[in-house]
């Protein structure tokens, strides 16, 4: 079986140009990030070797609001060596409420995970749940590669002989990836519908700045499954890969101090009291969900960079959620040797949205700040895999439950058709 795996400058790369068209909105998103991405991949090739799409890029536009893309994902082949392939998954979306509220922050609820009846007790967030579900329903446009099809009707045209089939992303997207991963080796050599009978596919992720997705028996089993094909890797300084585990390294106890001692913790420095409220709210969120990182986890050193601030950022709490941009995006290009200049536009994501800064700053606690999110006006609708609901509004919200049970009774149906043992 091949195990040659792509390096995670190729997969870093790779994971980046799927952010293209994040600040784009309109119904043609899929040819404009195809056009985007194929001139990145030009680009990088004489750094990254030569990639072609043979699939996608397959968006999801967010039902409610501007047309802005909610997930894409596309699959490369490597042309020197054709075996080789790297599904994509873009990052949060920071333009979209239906990315950075949905699938970034419903933590506070899990769904069970349908695919191995030996991964007893796993559970993901709910949150990531509608995001595996939206990315297993995810087609590409009229004339773009696999133009019709699902990642899975894919699969099943190329392993007929060995593969090696990566899954690559960040932030959200290193999220995603492993979780994807562990779907389509849980579902592989089903009985009923497998995609891959012969099992001529090797499978593994490579996850960059990803919080984490489940609890501890579904990093467990995900380590199960991929072996040491999952490679998830964080920057020590980075927030995001600090949600959402309460104990432990990383995990979100440690986000007061993160900065210190360039910056003080929250309960030091008045001046940014937001920041105690916004790390609450994290926790208050994540509570009881056992939560915990994926086996194999690397990390990379950190370095605070003060060099990032200028008279934008007076007080504390500016500077503190600078420091996270700056440490969840630009600060991983040079271990993995990242010019963001491949990509022919400029992406310039927004680490945290700016309802998120406000109610941090207007809120006088952790509870009252998850209460806000709950009476946010009007309720936003989602996709949930082929339907549109109500989003739910935060925790306590009857909704959430429905929405649960949607999401398991899709894994469910899938299960009993492809997963059955």
């Amino acid at each position: 079986m091949l195990t040659n795996s792509p390096t995670h400058d190729q997969t870093f790369a790779l994971s980046m140009f799927a952010g293209a068209i994040q600040n784009d909105t309109g119904q043609d998103l899929g040819l404009r990030a195809s056009k985007q991405i194929s001139q990145a991949l030009a680009n990088a090739a004489p750094h990254i070797d030569g990639w072609q799409i043979v699939w996608g890029p397959a968006v999801l536009v967010q039902p409610d609001g501007p047309a802005y893309s909610e997930n894409l994902m596309y699959v490369v082949q490597r042309t020197a060596a054709p075996s080789q392939y790297v599904i994509a998954i873009a990052g949060t979306n920071f333009n979209s409420p239906a990315d950075w509220l949905i699938e970034d922050l419903y933590v506070y609820k899990q769904v069970s995970w349908q695919y191995d009846p030996l991964a007893a007790g796993a559970k993901i967030a709910l949150g990531t749940g509608i995001g595996l579900l939206n990315l297993q329903g995810l087609k590409p446009a009229a004339t773009l590669p696999g133009a019709g099809t699902t990642l899975l009707d894919f699969l099943r045209t190329i392993v007929s002989q060995k593969v090696h089939i990566t899954v690559a992303g960040h932030s959200l997207g290193g999220a995603l990836a492993p979780t994807l991963a562990v779907w389509l080796a849980d579902t592989a050599q089903g009985l009923v519908n497998p995609w891959d009978p012969k099992k001529n596919a090797t499978i593994g992720a490579q996850a960059f700045a990803g919080p984490t997705a489940g609890n501890l028996a579904f990093a467990l089993h995900s380590g199960l499954k991929l072996g040491t094909l999952l490679a998830p890797v964080y920057n020590t300084l980075d927030v995001v890969p600090h949600a959402w585990q309460e104990l432990l390294t990383p995990s979100l106890s440690e986000l007061p101090g993160i900065y210190a001692p360039d910056l003080a913790p929250p309960n030091a420095d008045l001046s940014y009291a937001g920041l105690a409220v916004l790390i609450g709210a994290f926790q208050l969120l994540a509570f009881g969900g056992g939560y915990a990182p994926l086996p194999n986890l690397q990390s990379i050193p950190g370095t605070y960079d003060p060099k990032i601030y200028d008279s934008t950022t007076p007080n504390t709490f500016s500077k503190w959620v600078k420091q996270l941009g700056q440490q969840h995006v630009p600060a991983y290009y040079p271990a993995f040797r990242y010019n963001p200049e491949w990509l022919p536009v400029s992406v310039v994501p927004r680490i945290l949205s700016p309802e998120l800064t406000a109610l941090a700053h207007s809120s006088g606690s952790a509870n009252e700040f998850v209460n806000a999110l709950k009476n946010r006006k009007p309720r936003k609708k989602i996709h949930v895999g082929d339907a549109v609901v109500d989003a739910p509004t935060g925790p306590g919200d009857p909704q959430a439950d429905r929405v649960a049970a949607m999401v398991e009774a899709a894994f469910a149906r899938q299960a009993g058709a492809s997963a059955a043992k």
